[in-house]
């Protein structure tokens, strides 16, 4: 009784040495080197670059005066006219996004040959948005659209549509 228990014993600790070296032959015998100033706060004095644009909307070419009338997505589009779901009750953010409402709304949309269409880009490294000009045939359905211009009821006559897509 007492061998098979040294047995189990010398057993287990074989087991434990055996593991021991496999997770040490799995791990880095010394860490990556890195580059640590002599001052940790050298590091934190430099200002970081940031490619956040805080420039006013004004500032880009083509940007439209006033705030948007509506934005939503298109979901129906003719000649002269397109269908817009629109949240209901959405509060326009500052850079034309939106909060989604409890509930949607159709809304059609007005264009003729003068209405400006765009598109949004921001680009990565690129400091200042620019906005691109579309023709009208551009818009599709499925595209999430904002719109400036002048409402009437459920209907907008649009001066400017900008898109994202």
């Amino acid at each position: 009784m007492k061998s098979r228990k040294l047995v189990i014993a010398l057993g287990l600790v074989a087991l434990l040495l055996i593991t021991g070296s496999i997770v040490g032959c799995s791990q880095p015998s010394s860490p990556p080197e890195t580059h640590r100033p002599a001052n940790p706060m050298e590091e934190m004095e430099k200002p970081s670059e940031s490619h956040e644009w805080e420039g006013k909307l004004s500032d880009i070419p083509g940007y439209p005066e006033g705030m948007p009338i509506m934005g939503g997505m298109i979901c129906k589009v003719t000649s002269n006219t397109l269908d817009l779901e629109a949240p209901s009750g959405s509060a326009v953010i500052s850079n034309g996004e939106y909060e989604p409402g409890s509930q949607t709304k159709i809304v059609q949309v007005v264009f003729n040959p003068d209405t400006k269409v765009y598109r949004w880009l921001h680009r990565v490294g690129v400091a200042k948005p620019e906005l691109k000009e579309l023709t009208l045939d551009d818009l599709t359905e499925g595209q999430w659209i904002t719109v400036w211009g002048e409402q009437t009821g459920d209907r907008i006559f649009a001066d400017t549509i900008i898109t994202r897509q």
